[in-house]
């Protein structure tokens, strides 16, 4: 595993992701050889009709928790763009923090391929399985 650390993780939660993501309260739970798993603590304002967590709040959630899992895998951060997000939502979430574990399943030169799982803090339900493709923009 890279020397990436945990707190370099949090720090592009912090500083690199647009500021309106900073209200989400983002935070890098673990780093893994090939990705990370971050957290999603539930609010009121990520959520409708009782509780439920909204797609887009988890969305954003996920794009967000990709740029982690990518600088992970490539021992720090680098400008990086989405290509496609495909996703299925499979439960719906009420009230709970939810936990995005991604991984790296594919990498060429400037071409990124990952998974992310969204699931439940409090039961471990999985709720959504995104697989996404991302292009590295330049050198860090």
């Amino acid at each position: 595993m890279s020397d990436f650390s945990r707190d370099e993780a949090q720090n592009i939660l912090d500083t690199v992701m647009t500021p309106w993501l900073d209200e989400l309260g983002m935070t890098v739970e673990e780093l893994t050889e090939n990705g990370a798993v971050v957290r999603l603590p539930w609010h009121e304002r990520i959520s409708r009709d009782g509780g439920l967590v909204t797609g887009q709040a988890l969305l954003s959630f996920a794009d967000a928790a990709m740029v982690v899992v990518i600088s992970s895998a490539i021992g720090g951060f680098q400008k990086m763009a989405t290509i496609d997000m495909t996703t299925s939502f499979l439960a719906a979430a009420y009230n709970t923090d939810i936990i995005a574990r991604g991984q790296v399943l594919r990498r060429g030169k400037r071409m990124i391929y990952g998974r992310i799982d969204l699931e439940t803090a409090d039961t471990g339900d999985h709720i959504a399985l995104i697989q996404t493709t991302w292009t590295l923009l330049g050198d860090r």
